[in-house]
């Protein structure tokens, strides 16, 4: 029997997985919450086999929760189920120890697959997911600094000295347009969303020289 824990601040949603996880024979719902309070000692008591958890709940807006969830002395396996797209949202998610980043758009077999899939210690990746994943050349498994090029890592440096895009264009003989380019990749390689957390991560990551 799967014990799956569900994590989301709307009933309506808690609801309705319960309803949808009642009808399946191998599993079965040991707990919930409406929020991230006390969420660790929670898992504890319940002991759950898989954590459906959403992005946006009461204090556990950030991986670093998946992360506390990974590291408890029986680890269960953690779904992400958002209504984030499947794209550069999931890349942190996923790289904290989530098994799965599955849309709320998608159809119920497809959870439960997810679900299966990371009950058995594996990974759940959707199509659309994937495909993002490859045409952006990301990788979840190594870390993501190896995937930068020369000139990226440059543009990183000349950011964490305060430099502004039209700077850096003018210092490295590169158009605004080119400079902006690889900003954007980098946020994309690294699951980053801001300048101040691409200079962080390379601060954290000893990527600054």
């Amino acid at each position: 029997m799967i014990r799956i824990f569900l994590v989301d601040d709307h009933e309506i949603v808690r609801n309705g997985l319960k309803r949808i996880i009642e009808e399946i024979d191998d599993m079965v719902v040991c707990g919930e919450s409406k929020d991230a309070t006390g969420l660790t000692d929670k898992l504890k008591q319940a002991n759950p086999d898989i954590v459906i958890l959403d992005i946006h709940i009461p204090g556990g807006n950030n991986p670093a929760l998946v992360s506390q969830i990974r590291a408890l002395p029986r680890a269960p396996g953690v779904v992400m189920f958002t209504m984030f797209q499947e794209d550069i949202h999931a890349i942190a998610y996923l790289r904290a120890g989530a098994g799965a980043f599955i849309s709320k758009s998608r159809s119920t077999y497809e959870l439960i697959d997810a679900i299966r899939k990371v009950n058995a210690g594996g990974r759940y990746i959707t199509p659309t997911l994937a495909d993002y994943l490859f045409e952006n050349q990301i990788t979840i498994d190594k870390p993501p600094q190896t995937t930068l090029s020369a000139g990226e890592l440059e543009v990183i440096r000349a950011l964490a000295d305060g430099k502004r895009a039209t700077e850096i264009a003018r210092e490295t003989g590169r158009s605004t347009s080119t400079i902006n380019t690889f900003v954007q990749r980098i946020k994309t390689k690294l699951g980053l969303r801001t300048t101040i957390q691409i200079v962080q991560y390379a601060r954290d990551n000893d990527l600054l020289g």
